[in-house]
């Protein structure tokens, strides 16, 4: 398995090339693009500031492990406006298109938001129309769409069983799963998603979890490595067992408060204590 961070991570302030040099001393080998997160990765970045992006990440010695965004929540492709859904299509559409650019096979997508306004059997039956359409263009491109399972968050999508029927129902090997193993803290436990999931899995964030601890203002129930409430010996075997030897990406709300650069390194050696199974 290969390691990658979010650059996201990188903190206020600094550089994309600081950012990315951190990086590649922490010991990853690739690192996650956020559409809309930074200001050298936003919807108007050109192909060529793309491209330019893709060379900066190489110099660092690393590489692209895949494409997220940050506008799937502003912008759902279940919302009833259809104004709001055709932004949400181009968003997705534009990160195929630079996950082309930046020489990678995968983006993350969060598939649909369920509100008290726009009921679940809507935004399922939405969501699963709007991928089978961008199913065509991603088999096009050869680039995977991952649609992350945010449970709780999104309110859809609550179990691996329902995820799984979803998933039969847009009917495309290029659409499957960005498995997040920390977003499963109050509907089940990951290593289930993760043998029920297997071949589907196109990426997996992992961050650890504190399963009771409800939001709270800043108070995040996602926090670092081993010390939440997630169960990795059995995460590790369910890796094993499905033979899932792709990107782990290392997704953490809590930041460190001071030495910033430390949770890199930290995060970093975690996760190579997770991929040997020393845990």
């Amino acid at each position: 398995m290969k390691k990658s961070i979010g650059e996201n991570m990188i903190p206020k302030g600094w550089t994309l090339e600081k950012g990315l040099e951190l990086i590649k001393k922490a010991g990853f080998d690739g690192v996650e693009l956020w559409l809309g997160d930074k200001p050298w990765f936003q919807m108007s970045t050109t192909e060529a500031e793309i491209r330019e992006l893709r060379r900066k990440v190489e110099n660092a010695g690393l590489v692209v492990s895949n494409v997220s965004n940050t506008l799937d929540w502003d912008y759902p492709i279940s919302a009833r406006d259809p104004k709001v859904r055709e932004q949400a299509i181009r968003h997705i559409e534009r990160q195929i298109e630079a996950a082309t650019l930046l020489n990678t096979d995968a983006i993350l997508v969060v598939a649909g938001l369920v509100t008290e306004e726009v009921p679940y059997n809507e935004v399922y039956l939405r969501c699963v129309e709007t991928l089978k359409t961008l199913a065509e263009k991603s088999a096009k491109a050869k680039v995977k769409i991952g649609c992350e399972n945010c449970n709780s968050e999104h309110r859809f999508l609550i179990t691996p069983r329902e995820f799984w029927q979803f998933l039969n129902d847009v009917n495309s090997p290029y659409v499957g799963i960005h498995l997040d193993v920390g977003n499963i803290h109050d509907t089940g436990f990951a290593e289930q998603w993760i043998e029920i999931h297997g071949p589907r899995i196109t990426r997996i964030h992992v961050k650890d979890v504190h399963k009771k601890r409800g939001r709270c203002g800043s108070e995040s129930v996602y926090t670092n490595f081993f010390l939440g409430d997630n169960n990795w010996p059995a995460i590790r075997a369910a890796l094993s067992k499905v033979g899932y030897d792709g990107w782990l990406i290392a997704e953490m709300e809590a930041r460190y408060r001071y030495a910033l650069d430390q949770q890199f390194y930290d995060t970093s050696a975690a996760m190579d204590r997770l991929i040997s199974g020393r845990l």
